[in-house]
């Protein structure tokens, strides 16, 4: 194995344990819920957040996950 190769290795091994050791990013999922309650859209007990954001929106369930899909693909359907 060459001395570069060598160098390489031990810094994506390095890489590898520091994303390991790096703090988790929060979830938005409070943030969102609090933003929706702030406009008056409160979840239900039985309610999960999709379902909430797709009521806020006037739109199903089916729908969102199809407008996220759509947008995760880089593919938008508004200009």
């Amino acid at each position: 194995m060459t001395t570069q190769l060598k160098r390489r290795l031990v810094s994506l091994e390095e890489a590898v344990v520091r994303q390991r050791t790096a703090t988790p990013c929060p979830s938005p999922a409070p943030e969102i819920a609090q933003r929706l309650a702030r406009i008056g859209i409160v979840r239900d007990p039985n309610e999960s957040l999709a379902e909430t954001t797709a009521r806020a929106m006037g739109i199903s369930v089916r729908e969102l996950r199809a407008e996220l899909q759509q947008r995760a693909a880089g593919i938008t359907s508004r200009p």
